[in-house]
């Protein structure tokens, strides 16, 4: 080789993520401590009338939910932005240990006041589960695998959709309310101890300082706006209660202060600068959207099952189940399938489209009646008509929108913010979910009381309750078509295609099969059983 030729750039070497047993561990440890936050919610709220009569509290139970939701939501960027400065496995691991102890401490209860202490201590702990889970997943595993992988953790909340009720309805017969908690806690252990002997402790390789103040800013708007929003939707609080009009100016007030703060601050709880890349903007859009949706559709669903089409039924309770498994189980696969489109695919070729059938189906909601038949069944078991048939592809597009917009903002957000963007999403999700209940619910109140005769009989009343209902299922569907088509401005791809080796010394490359270095992502890795992000590779 000449003397003046310059030598060329030393060979990368190929990256080392997690494969085999400590794989599993790991997914399966991220997977359990996820399925339990979802099932709790659930499970408590089956046993919700069973733990009333125990603590002899027929007033103020709601707050039991409540106090879960908003705690939850309030954990949710804090953990977040906390995983990105310290060691993501001890941040989940903390978290999982609140969880646990919340659980332990809420069976425990003697009175209601003690229980909704408690049930916010879980549901903080409860916040920190898929934003830091699907991080680590981000920095384990390779662009393939982290996408499939994605998909599969995201069908965990509908899982907890079909067995949730389920089992609380089986813990209330055979035991003691209490076990409604206490089956949390071997469940939780043992997710703590498979995460702890697989996993390296991932430090942050871009460590700073934790923004206290906006953790506590962003507590109390939050905390301000949701209270008042879940009582309403509840039917326990009106918007022109004087808490709701004092907590909604506070959270007016706290929200403002916030914003300002974050935009100032140099390392903000929330970096609300990443709002600034389109796919945090669009997957941050479609998160909310679908916290409107589809966290409203189950509740209202059940009360339409429940109040319209079978008012006087004894077994409403399993018929409203059984429906809900309608949009569960298509959920389900839907998520599933995504990452494994999305290995194949762009984020175009699938999240619009699968969008769109939701919301296309959703309008087949539209002008249900009290004589809906609950379903239509051919051969005995295929759904041809009735309320299920439009849930059916309603659930799959939702499970494929909910798991490729994980998956996008996985994928394109700087690693070292993995975190921050997911919280980000997941956030929006769980404040449009109570927003949304609350308005739907109001909206619903209101309409049944409008253009009623002077003296109305109970089908003028009935005709109103389905005519609102009509609107609702008609707003959910225009909003999630918006989403369908706020999909369109993700571009790219999860899974690249490699990139060749160069061919001449010197020529621009980073090595087979490897990406190139972009916006904080490095090509280079260490073994996973280095205590370092490093271990877990790039996005």
């Amino acid at each position: 080789m000449d003397a003046t030729e310059p030598a060329p750039p030393p060979a990368l070497p190929e990256p080392h993520y997690l494969t085999g047993a400590a794989a599993a561990g790991v997914v399966l440890g991220i997977f359990l401590a996820i399925l339990l936050a979802g099932l709790d919610g659930l499970v408590v709220a089956t046993a919700l009338p069973t733990i009333a009569r125990s603590l002899h509290a027929a007033d103020g139970v709601t707050f039991v939910t409540s106090a879960y939701l908003i705690a939850s939501t309030v954990a949710i960027p804090i953990f977040s932005r906390l995983s990105d400065l310290y060691s993501r496995r001890d941040v989940f691991l903390i978290a999982l240990g609140i969880f646990i102890g919340g659980s332990a401490l809420a069976g425990l209860s003697q009175s209601l006041a003690e229980l909704i202490v408690f049930r916010a201590v879980q549901g903080f702990g409860s916040g920190a589960f898929l934003p830091v889970g699907i991080a680590m997943v981000a920095l384990l595993f390779s662009p393939k695998n982290r996408t499939r992988l994605t998909g599969i953790l995201s069908a965990a909340g509908g899982l907890s959709i079909v067995a949730g009720p389920l089992l609380g309805s089986y813990i209330v017969s055979v035991t003691t309310w209490r076990w409604v908690f206490y089956v949390n806690l071997p469940i939780g252990v043992a997710a703590m101890g498979v995460l702890f002997l697989t996993l390296a402790p991932l430090r942050s390789e871009a460590p700073g300082r934790f923004d206290a103040l906006g953790a506590g800013l962003l507590a109390g708007w939050v905390s301000a706006l949701m209270l008042p929003l879940v009582e309403i939707a509840d039917g326990s609080w009106a918007w022109t209660t004087p808490a709701s009009i004092a907590l909604l100016a506070t959270a007016a007030v706290a929200f403002g202060a916030f914003v300002r703060w974050e935009l100032r601050h140099s390392e903000p709880i929330v970096p609300l600068r990443l709002l600034g890349r389109r796919v945090v903007a669009a997957t941050g859009g479609i998160s909310l959207v679908t916290g409107i949706v589809f966290t409203s559709l189950l509740t209202l669903l059940g009360l339409f099952v429940g109040l319209v089409l079978f008012p006087t039924d004894p077994n409403s309770q399993a018929l409203i189940r059984d429906v809900d498994y309608f949009f569960a189980v298509p959920l389900i696969l839907g998520a599933v399938l995504a990452g494994g489109l999305l290995t194949r695919f762009s984020y175009r070729a699938i999240l619009p489209p699968a969008l769109l059938l939701a919301g296309v189906s959703a309008l087949f909601l539209y002008g249900v009646h009290a004589s809906t038949p609950l379903w239509v069944l051919a051969y005995g078991f295929l759904p041809v008509g009735g309320l299920v048939l439009p849930l059916i592809p309603f659930g799959f597009g939702a499970g494929i929108g909910l798991a490729g917009a994980t998956i996008a903002i996985q994928n394109e957000v700087p690693r070292h913010e993995v975190g921050a963007g997911i919280g980000i999403t997941r956030f929006l999700q769980s404040l449009g979910g109570a927003v949304g209940l609350s308005l739907f619910t109001v909206y619903l109140a209101w309409r049944s009381t409008q253009g009623l005769p002077a003296a109305p009989t109970p089908g003028d009343a009935l005709a109103a309750t389905v005519a609102g209902y009509d609107v609702v299922f008609l707003v959910m569907a225009i909003v999630t078509i918006a989403a369908g088509l706020v999909a369109f401005a993700i571009s790219g791809r999860a899974v690249p295609a490699p990139i060749e080796a160069p061919d001449e010394p010197g020529a621009e490359g980073v090595g087979p099969g490897l990406r190139p270095t972009t916006e904080g992502a490095a090509p280079r890795r260490t073994p996973p059983g280095v205590a370092s992000d490093d271990a877990s590779g790039g996005t």
